[in-house]
């Protein structure tokens, strides 16, 4: 049965509140893979978005241009913090205070995406289109970028093309990385 793209934000949404709930009590040698698995997150999550959700938005939603773009200015500056974080070390000091000023950027994002965005989407659209985006954004999900690229285009048909190729050389660093 397939599942609305509400309810798959959403979901997702709530994943990250739970991640950055439990980062007070993340070991200091254990912090860069909690980091990790945050940054995948995030990552999959903005572009599948970007890919399906705000097209949508902005073509069928009145002044859903306006509202997109400042939802995804404030993905693109997570998605910078994101990047900038990467290059860092785990163990700095640093790292950690940089974490927490990210913390509060990303739950208030949320917060104004649900408000704004997926409930405007929702008196909108109907259950079956709702649905289609859903699939539509699980594929997207499953094939997105695993590490920030705050250069790439944020929207189509830019983000359509660079997308998969940034998302097959993150796979292949991933791997990589692992393997050593």
């Amino acid at each position: 049965m397939a599942t609305s793209i509400i309810k798959l934000i959403s979901t997702d949404h709530e994943r990250v509140k739970e991640h950055f709930g439990g980062l007070e009590q993340v070991p200091g040698a254990k912090l860069g893979d909690w980091f990790c698995e945050l940054r995948e997150l995030l990552v999959r999550h903005e572009v599948a978005e970007e890919m399906t959700l705000y097209p949508t938005f902005r073509s069928e939603v009145a002044a859903g241009d306006k509202i997109a773009d400042a939802r995804i200015a404030e993905q693109q500056a997570a998605e910078s913090k994101l990047a900038e974080l990467e290059k860092m070390d785990p163990q700095s000091p640093s790292f950690l205070a940089e974490l927490m000023q990210l913390r509060p950027a990303v739950l208030e994002h949320a917060k104004k995406e649900e408000a704004d965005v997926l409930s405007r989407l929702g008196q909108t659209l109907t259950p079956e289109r709702l649905e289609d985006l859903g699939r539509t954004y699980e594929v997207a999900m499953s094939s997105a970028p695993t590490h920030p690229h705050p250069h790439a285009p944020d929207t189509p048909p830019g983000n359509l093309i660079l997308g998969p190729v940034a998302a097959i050389a993150d796979r292949m660093r991933d791997a990589i990385k692992k393997a050593s």
